[in-house]
Protein backbone atom coordinates (compact mmCIF):
# COMPACT_ATOMS: atom_id res chain seq x y z
CA UNK A 1 0.00 0.00 0.00
CA UNK A 2 3.48 2.48 0.36
CA UNK A 3 4.70 1.81 -2.55
CA UNK A 4 0.76 2.23 -4.32
CA UNK A 5 0.21 5.88 -2.34
CA UNK A 6 4.07 6.99 -3.12
CA UNK A 7 3.70 6.04 -7.11
CA UNK A 8 -0.07 8.34 -6.97
CA UNK A 9 1.69 10.86 -4.70
CA UNK A 10 5.01 11.16 -7.72
CA UNK A 11 2.27 10.82 -10.46
CA UNK A 12 -0.17 13.94 -8.95
CA UNK A 13 3.11 16.01 -8.32
CA UNK A 14 3.92 15.48 -12.49
CA UNK A 15 0.42 16.07 -13.79
CA UNK A 16 0.10 19.59 -11.48
CA UNK A 17 3.72 20.56 -12.24
CA UNK A 18 3.30 20.01 -15.94
CA UNK A 19 -0.08 22.16 -15.99
CA UNK A 20 1.19 25.29 -13.93
CA UNK A 21 4.39 25.22 -16.16
CA UNK A 22 2.34 25.25 -19.37
CA UNK A 23 0.63 28.52 -18.49
CA UNK A 24 3.79 30.15 -17.95
CA UNK A 25 5.97 28.78 -20.89
CA UNK A 26 2.67 30.18 -22.98
CA UNK A 27 2.64 33.57 -20.98
CA UNK A 28 6.36 33.82 -21.92
CA UNK A 29 5.14 33.17 -25.98
CA UNK A 30 2.73 35.89 -25.11
CA UNK A 31 5.33 38.33 -24.17
CA UNK A 32 8.14 37.15 -26.29
CA UNK A 33 6.37 36.03 -29.79
CA UNK A 34 9.65 33.73 -29.95
CA UNK A 35 9.33 30.59 -32.00
CA UNK A 36 11.62 29.07 -29.71
CA UNK A 37 9.84 29.96 -26.78
CA UNK A 38 6.89 28.46 -28.39
CA UNK A 39 8.42 25.12 -29.11
CA UNK A 40 9.13 24.98 -25.58
CA UNK A 41 5.17 25.52 -24.63
CA UNK A 42 4.26 23.22 -27.18
CA UNK A 43 6.08 20.31 -25.49
CA UNK A 44 4.33 21.80 -22.22
CA UNK A 45 1.37 20.30 -23.85
CA UNK A 46 2.27 17.03 -24.19
CA UNK A 47 3.91 16.86 -20.51
CA UNK A 48 0.20 17.59 -19.43
CA UNK A 49 -1.23 15.02 -21.96
CA UNK A 50 1.07 12.51 -20.73
CA UNK A 51 0.60 13.86 -16.97
CA UNK A 52 -2.74 12.73 -16.79
CA UNK A 53 -2.39 9.37 -18.66
CA UNK A 54 -0.01 8.95 -15.89
CA UNK A 55 -2.09 8.98 -13.71
CA UNK A 56 -4.57 6.98 -14.80
CA UNK A 57 -1.99 4.12 -15.73
CA UNK A 58 -0.43 4.28 -12.29
CA UNK A 59 -4.00 3.43 -10.77
CA UNK A 60 -4.38 0.95 -13.05
CA UNK A 61 -1.32 -0.60 -12.90
CA UNK A 62 -1.45 -0.80 -9.14
CA UNK A 63 -4.47 -3.01 -9.33
CA UNK A 64 -4.13 -6.98 -8.36
CA UNK A 65 -4.03 -9.46 -10.88
CA UNK A 66 -7.77 -11.14 -11.11
CA UNK A 67 -9.11 -13.88 -13.87
CA UNK A 68 -9.08 -11.60 -16.73
CA UNK A 69 -5.76 -10.36 -16.28
CA UNK A 70 -3.49 -13.01 -14.58
CA UNK A 71 0.08 -11.66 -14.81
CA UNK A 72 -1.45 -8.36 -13.38
CA UNK A 73 -2.27 -4.52 -15.04
CA UNK A 74 1.21 -3.60 -15.09
CA UNK A 75 1.76 -3.73 -19.06
CA UNK A 76 -0.64 -0.13 -18.78
CA UNK A 77 2.66 1.43 -17.65
CA UNK A 78 4.61 0.50 -20.97
CA UNK A 79 1.65 1.58 -22.99
CA UNK A 80 1.62 4.50 -21.14
CA UNK A 81 5.49 5.10 -21.81
CA UNK A 82 5.04 4.31 -25.62
CA UNK A 83 2.39 7.04 -26.02
CA UNK A 84 4.04 9.41 -24.15
CA UNK A 85 6.96 8.67 -26.79
CA UNK A 86 4.62 8.97 -29.67
CA UNK A 87 3.39 12.71 -28.36
CA UNK A 88 6.60 14.14 -27.97
CA UNK A 89 7.32 12.56 -31.63
CA UNK A 90 4.44 14.23 -32.57
CA UNK A 91 5.44 17.40 -30.64
CA UNK A 92 8.86 17.52 -32.68
CA UNK A 93 7.37 17.52 -35.98
CA UNK A 94 4.58 20.46 -35.13
CA UNK A 95 7.68 22.40 -33.77
CA UNK A 96 9.41 22.00 -37.08
CA UNK A 97 6.02 23.19 -38.92
CA UNK A 98 5.90 26.53 -36.89
CA UNK A 99 9.49 27.37 -36.74
CA UNK A 100 10.72 26.09 -40.70
CA UNK A 101 8.16 29.05 -42.40
CA UNK A 102 10.08 31.55 -39.51
CA UNK A 103 13.52 31.32 -41.49
CA UNK A 104 11.68 33.11 -44.77
CA UNK A 105 10.17 35.93 -42.30
CA UNK A 106 11.63 36.19 -38.84
CA UNK A 107 11.05 38.72 -36.47
CA UNK A 108 12.85 39.86 -33.53
CA UNK A 109 11.35 38.43 -30.22
CA UNK A 110 10.04 41.37 -27.76
CA UNK A 111 10.41 41.53 -24.14
CA UNK A 112 13.38 38.69 -23.99
CA UNK A 113 14.15 39.27 -20.33
CA UNK A 114 10.92 38.53 -19.33
CA UNK A 115 10.61 35.53 -21.40
CA UNK A 116 14.06 34.34 -20.29
CA UNK A 117 13.67 34.99 -16.80
CA UNK A 118 10.04 33.02 -16.86
CA UNK A 119 11.93 30.10 -18.58
CA UNK A 120 14.67 29.86 -16.12
CA UNK A 121 12.22 28.92 -13.63
CA UNK A 122 10.24 26.96 -15.08
CA UNK A 123 13.22 25.00 -16.50
CA UNK A 124 14.54 24.87 -12.83
CA UNK A 125 10.88 23.59 -11.47
CA UNK A 126 11.39 20.97 -14.64
CA UNK A 127 14.61 19.96 -13.37
CA UNK A 128 13.53 19.15 -9.87
CA UNK A 129 10.26 17.53 -10.49
CA UNK A 130 12.25 15.30 -13.22
CA UNK A 131 14.96 14.07 -10.75
CA UNK A 132 12.08 13.48 -8.06
CA UNK A 133 9.98 11.51 -10.59
CA UNK A 134 13.34 9.66 -11.95
CA UNK A 135 14.36 8.77 -8.53
CA UNK A 136 10.89 7.57 -7.40
CA UNK A 137 10.65 5.58 -10.71
CA UNK A 138 13.33 3.14 -10.24
CA UNK A 139 13.12 2.82 -6.69
CA UNK A 140 9.29 1.73 -7.44
CA UNK A 141 10.87 0.00 -10.46
CA UNK A 142 7.74 1.87 -12.12
CA UNK A 143 8.29 2.41 -15.91
CA UNK A 144 6.01 5.28 -16.85
CA UNK A 145 7.17 6.71 -13.70
CA UNK A 146 10.85 6.60 -15.03
CA UNK A 147 9.82 8.13 -18.20
CA UNK A 148 8.03 11.06 -17.49
CA UNK A 149 10.55 11.62 -15.55
CA UNK A 150 13.10 11.34 -18.73
CA UNK A 151 10.86 13.30 -20.37
CA UNK A 152 10.96 16.31 -17.70
CA UNK A 153 14.54 16.40 -17.71
CA UNK A 154 14.54 16.71 -21.57
CA UNK A 155 12.08 19.55 -21.12
CA UNK A 156 14.90 21.57 -19.05
CA UNK A 157 17.16 20.80 -21.30
CA UNK A 158 15.23 22.08 -23.69
CA UNK A 159 14.22 25.64 -22.02
CA UNK A 160 17.76 25.61 -21.19
CA UNK A 161 18.68 25.69 -25.44
CA UNK A 162 15.97 27.97 -25.65
CA UNK A 163 17.41 30.57 -22.87
CA UNK A 164 20.60 30.60 -24.69
CA UNK A 165 19.32 31.00 -27.89
CA UNK A 166 17.00 34.10 -26.55
CA UNK A 167 20.28 35.68 -25.15
CA UNK A 168 22.10 35.15 -28.32
CA UNK A 169 19.45 36.85 -30.58
CA UNK A 170 19.22 39.66 -28.15
CA UNK A 171 23.65 40.36 -28.17
CA UNK A 172 24.22 39.23 -31.90
CA UNK A 173 20.59 40.88 -33.34
CA UNK A 174 20.71 38.10 -35.72
CA UNK A 175 16.61 37.13 -35.63
CA UNK A 176 17.21 33.83 -37.73
CA UNK A 177 18.66 32.29 -34.22
CA UNK A 178 15.26 32.06 -33.12
CA UNK A 179 13.64 29.44 -35.44
CA UNK A 180 17.02 28.17 -35.61
CA UNK A 181 16.81 27.28 -31.68
CA UNK A 182 13.56 25.88 -32.03
CA UNK A 183 14.62 23.42 -35.38
CA UNK A 184 17.25 22.10 -32.79
CA UNK A 185 14.51 21.99 -30.13
CA UNK A 186 12.17 19.66 -32.01
CA UNK A 187 15.68 17.71 -33.17
CA UNK A 188 16.03 16.37 -29.69
CA UNK A 189 12.60 16.09 -28.73
CA UNK A 190 12.11 13.39 -31.95
CA UNK A 191 15.23 11.52 -30.88
CA UNK A 192 13.66 11.20 -27.06
CA UNK A 193 10.34 10.80 -28.28
CA UNK A 194 11.68 7.56 -30.65
CA UNK A 195 13.66 6.48 -27.90
CA UNK A 196 11.16 6.51 -25.64
CA UNK A 197 8.26 4.83 -28.22
CA UNK A 198 10.98 1.88 -28.87
CA UNK A 199 11.73 0.96 -25.34
CA UNK A 200 8.07 1.08 -25.04
CA UNK A 201 7.68 -1.19 -27.85
CA UNK A 202 10.47 -3.61 -26.41
CA UNK A 203 8.26 -4.32 -23.09
CA UNK A 204 5.04 -4.78 -24.71
CA UNK A 205 6.37 -7.33 -26.94
CA UNK A 206 8.29 -9.05 -24.10
CA UNK A 207 11.95 -8.31 -25.57
CA UNK A 208 14.49 -10.54 -23.22
CA UNK A 209 16.20 -7.95 -20.71
CA UNK A 210 19.77 -9.04 -20.73
CA UNK A 211 20.34 -7.36 -17.60
CA UNK A 212 17.89 -9.18 -15.67
CA UNK A 213 18.99 -12.79 -17.36
CA UNK A 214 21.85 -11.62 -15.85
CA UNK A 215 20.73 -10.98 -12.38
CA UNK A 216 18.51 -14.02 -12.30
CA UNK A 217 21.34 -16.28 -13.85
CA UNK A 218 23.62 -15.19 -10.21
CA UNK A 219 21.40 -15.64 -7.85
CA UNK A 220 21.06 -18.85 -9.20
CA UNK A 221 24.84 -19.45 -9.01
CA UNK A 222 24.70 -18.53 -5.60
CA UNK A 223 22.01 -20.26 -4.30
CA UNK A 224 23.00 -23.85 -2.18
CA UNK A 225 23.11 -26.81 -5.09
CA UNK A 226 20.34 -29.28 -2.93
CA UNK A 227 20.71 -31.79 -5.83
CA UNK A 228 19.24 -29.76 -9.04
CA UNK A 229 21.20 -29.22 -11.67
CA UNK A 230 21.41 -28.38 -15.07
CA UNK A 231 19.18 -25.14 -15.07
CA UNK A 232 17.90 -24.29 -18.70
CA UNK A 233 15.19 -22.67 -20.88
CA UNK A 234 14.99 -19.62 -18.42
CA UNK A 235 12.40 -16.72 -19.64
CA UNK A 236 11.14 -13.73 -18.01
CA UNK A 237 8.66 -11.14 -18.97
CA UNK A 238 7.82 -7.71 -17.26
CA UNK A 239 4.66 -6.28 -16.02
CA UNK A 240 4.64 -3.14 -14.55
CA UNK A 241 7.03 -3.64 -11.44
CA UNK A 242 6.52 -7.14 -11.18
CA UNK A 243 8.62 -9.88 -13.22
CA UNK A 244 7.79 -13.65 -13.67
CA UNK A 245 10.31 -16.13 -14.39
CA UNK A 246 10.32 -19.57 -15.12
CA UNK A 247 13.39 -21.78 -15.79
CA UNK A 248 13.86 -25.78 -16.41
CA UNK A 249 15.81 -27.55 -13.76
CA UNK A 250 17.15 -31.42 -13.48
CA UNK A 251 16.36 -33.51 -10.72
CA UNK A 252 17.44 -37.01 -9.71
CA UNK A 253 15.14 -39.77 -10.69
CA UNK A 254 14.93 -41.91 -7.88
CA UNK A 255 13.97 -39.15 -5.50
CA UNK A 256 10.25 -39.10 -4.03
CA UNK A 257 7.65 -36.90 -5.02
CA UNK A 258 7.87 -34.93 -1.78
CA UNK A 259 11.40 -34.44 -2.06
CA UNK A 260 11.10 -33.22 -5.61
CA UNK A 261 8.10 -30.27 -4.78
CA UNK A 262 10.26 -29.35 -1.75
CA UNK A 263 13.52 -28.66 -3.52
CA UNK A 264 11.41 -26.88 -6.00
CA UNK A 265 9.61 -24.58 -3.51
CA UNK A 266 13.27 -23.82 -1.73
CA UNK A 267 14.28 -22.78 -5.06
CA UNK A 268 11.66 -20.73 -6.16
CA UNK A 269 11.81 -19.22 -2.61
CA UNK A 270 15.72 -18.78 -2.80
CA UNK A 271 15.47 -17.07 -5.80
CA UNK A 272 12.70 -14.40 -5.40
CA UNK A 273 14.64 -13.33 -2.07
CA UNK A 274 18.12 -13.05 -3.60
CA UNK A 275 16.59 -11.23 -6.59
CA UNK A 276 14.80 -8.79 -4.16
CA UNK A 277 11.73 -8.08 -7.04
CA UNK A 278 7.96 -8.22 -6.99
CA UNK A 279 7.10 -11.39 -8.90
CA UNK A 280 6.52 -14.80 -9.07
CA UNK A 281 8.80 -17.98 -10.30
CA UNK A 282 7.85 -20.95 -11.70
CA UNK A 283 10.49 -23.92 -11.63
CA UNK A 284 9.90 -27.00 -13.88
CA UNK A 285 11.43 -30.05 -12.98
CA UNK A 286 12.93 -32.58 -15.59
CA UNK A 287 13.96 -35.75 -14.84
CA UNK A 288 17.57 -36.54 -14.82
CA UNK A 289 19.72 -37.49 -17.69
CA UNK A 290 23.33 -39.56 -18.05
CA UNK A 291 24.31 -36.48 -20.01
CA UNK A 292 24.24 -34.63 -16.63
CA UNK A 293 26.32 -36.46 -14.16
CA UNK A 294 29.68 -34.64 -15.01
CA UNK A 295 27.61 -31.37 -13.45
CA UNK A 296 25.84 -33.57 -10.54
CA UNK A 297 27.09 -34.15 -7.06
CA UNK A 298 24.41 -36.50 -5.56
CA UNK A 299 25.47 -38.75 -4.00
CA UNK A 300 24.69 -42.40 -3.83
CA UNK A 301 22.83 -42.41 -6.98
CA UNK A 302 21.86 -46.01 -8.84
CA UNK A 303 21.78 -44.14 -12.27
CA UNK A 304 25.25 -42.39 -12.08
CA UNK A 305 27.45 -42.77 -15.21
CA UNK A 306 30.72 -41.07 -14.58
CA UNK A 307 32.02 -39.12 -11.79
CA UNK A 308 31.15 -35.67 -10.79
CA UNK A 309 33.42 -32.94 -12.45
CA UNK A 310 31.91 -30.24 -10.14
CA UNK A 311 29.47 -27.33 -10.19
CA UNK A 312 30.78 -24.86 -12.53
CA UNK A 313 29.16 -21.56 -12.43
CA UNK A 314 26.19 -21.02 -15.65
CA UNK A 315 26.38 -18.48 -18.15
CA UNK A 316 23.04 -16.79 -19.35
CA UNK A 317 23.55 -18.51 -22.28
CA UNK A 318 23.63 -22.05 -21.13
CA UNK A 319 20.76 -21.20 -18.77
CA UNK A 320 18.37 -19.69 -21.50
CA UNK A 321 19.16 -22.31 -23.77
CA UNK A 322 16.54 -25.21 -24.98
CA UNK A 323 18.51 -27.80 -23.37
CA UNK A 324 21.68 -27.53 -20.82
CA UNK A 325 24.80 -28.05 -22.97
CA UNK A 326 28.02 -30.09 -21.65
CA UNK A 327 31.15 -29.12 -22.64
CA UNK A 328 32.90 -31.89 -21.39
CA UNK A 329 35.33 -33.46 -24.27
CA UNK A 330 34.12 -36.96 -23.74
CA UNK A 331 31.44 -37.91 -27.04
CA UNK A 332 29.55 -40.05 -24.33
CA UNK A 333 28.81 -36.85 -22.60
CA UNK A 334 27.33 -34.60 -24.82
CA UNK A 335 23.54 -34.07 -25.00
Amino acid sequence: MEKTAQLRRAAIIAFSTSFTLLAAKFFAFYLTGSKAVLSDAIESIINVITGFFLLISINISTMPADEDHPYGHGKIEAFSAGLEGGLITLAGIMILVEAIPSFFSPSLPQNINSGILILFGAGTINMLVGMYLLHSGKKLKSEALTADGRHLLTDFYTSAGVIIGLMLVKFSGIVWLDPFVACLVAFNILIHGVRLFRNSLRNLMDEADPEFLERVVEALNKIPKTGWTAPHKLRSIRSGRHHHVDLHISLPNHWPLYKVHETQEELTKALLEALDEEGDVMVHVDPCESSYCYCCDVEPCPDRVCDSEGLDEWTVHEVTAPRPENNNSDPDKNI
